[in-house]
């Protein structure tokens, strides 16, 4: 039978996501996706704790202050709200004293999720951004400033290189443990056309494939399952952009085949299947299946507690 889509790519894996590691998923909105799926199948996982960020300079900046213990911050007064530019739009407090204890709040967060046994996964979006003229450096987003405010740039594959050398070099010699994933967004940014997100995008790949050569740091092909082998709007929402449900599953399975070890993706799944279960008895109420459904989860719990504790012994 001919085959009507190409095949996954091959990836090496040198090391093992392990129950006891902390992940951590920093970047665009694909992050989220991910994310989202780690906690369903029972990791230690964060994300984006400043928002959704897509340009590689705003990422390295929340990086560089969180393992630098920074307590600086760019602050925007509105006659709303306070933010900072280093933060997504998500991200708004009352006044400058919440958002700076906020903002030192989840720098300690993130440091703490670094260190030891962790994975950073880092999610490119796009290498178009914003520089803020005053600051002189590309902000997380432009909250509704006005635009004169900032100069739209197109950052070099070797200018996003230059700041990213010495601060992965930082960033490994800060906590050598530490393994740094990173990806291409899947998602065009059609905002700027197809032909300037096709350039924008290829200036990531040329960034992580030249930090490759120099570090011991892995690239995830979610961009490639994506718009290569899946390749077909069934495997987008209905804005053409954004994989759907579906697509995320399947990056989510290859990720787990290539990263975990079968004896933890079978736990994995039962998390995921307890959870699962976990809502559906929220949203159907039956007090004589409700017994029963009760009555499995807790053995389901308990069979999952004994074997979390076991590998994380080990």
């Amino acid at each position: 039978m001919r085959d009507f889509h190409l095949p996954f790519p091959k990836i090496e894996v040198g090391h093992k996501i392990k129950f006891k590691d902390s992940l951590c998923f920093l970047g665009s909105c694909f992050s989220t996706n991910i994310n989202e799926m780690a906690l369903d199948h029972g990791y230690q996982s964060i994300c984006n704790p400043f928002g959704t960020i897509f340009h590689p300079e705003p990422i390295l900046n929340c990086l560089n202050d969180v393992i630098k213990e920074s307590s600086n911050i760019d602050f925007i007064s509105d006659n709303q709200y306070i933010t900072d530019w280093n933060s997504a739009h998500v991200f708004q407090s009352l006044n400058k004293k919440i958002h700076l204890e906020e903002v030192l709040a989840k720098r300690s967060l993130l440091r703490e999720q670094l260190r030891g046994d962790s994975w950073l996964f880092i999610t490119l979006g796009t290498s178009i951004g914003y520089r803020h003229k005053g600051l002189g450096k590309i902000v997380a987003n432009c909250h509704k400033q006005h635009l004169d405010t900032f100069e739209k740039i197109e950052s070099s594959s070797t200018d996003m290189y230059t700041a990213w050398e010495p601060f992965v070099s930082n960033l490994l010699k800060w906590n050598p443990q530490l393994k740094i994933i990173f990806t291409v967004s899947p998602v065009r940014h059609v905002k700027d056309g197809l032909m300037a997100n096709t350039q924008s995008k290829a200036r990531l790949f040329t960034l992580i494939e030249t930090l490759m050569k120099k570090f011991p740091i892995a690239y995830f092909p979610s961009y490639e399952i994506i718009n290569d082998s899946l390749r077909d709007h069934r495997f987008y929402n209905d804005d053409l952009i954004h994989p759907n449900k579906t697509a995320i599953n399947e990056i989510w399975t290859y990720l787990m085949s290539h990263y975990m070890l079968p004896e933890d993706q079978e736990l994995a799944k039962k998390i995921n299947k307890v959870k699962q279960a976990e809502s559906h008895r929220k949203i159907h109420f039956n007090k004589t299946e409700d017994d029963k459904l009760r009555k499995w989860l807790s053995k389901q719990k308990t069979a999952i507690t004994a074997a979390l504790n076991e590998r994380k012994h080990h």
